[in-house]
């Protein structure tokens, strides 16, 4: 284990140069892993965006514009 952990240590010693292309990708990558990494272990994860000012359609909007929509029908015939 220690052999392994010492060739490691040798290759680490290397002086090697990365373009600026590669950096900013290196950099883009860690951030947007970041990002979902946060999202995944986040405690909130049941969250809803909206302002909630009564102008959703829900079961009993759905009902009341059927009947709208029949009464119409019944007027137009």
């Amino acid at each position: 284990m220690m052999e392994k952990w010492e060739s490691f240590q040798e290759t680490l010693e290397d002086i090697r140069s990365m373009s600026k292309k590669e950096f900013l990708l290196t950099m883009a990558v860690c951030i947007l892993g970041g990002i979902v990494l946060g999202m995944l272990i986040s405690p909130r994860k049941a969250v809803a965006m909206g302002c909630y000012n009564g102008n959703t359609i829900g079961e009993e909007n759905k009902k009341n514009d059927a009947n709208e929509e029949d009464e119409t029908l019944d007027w137009e015939d």
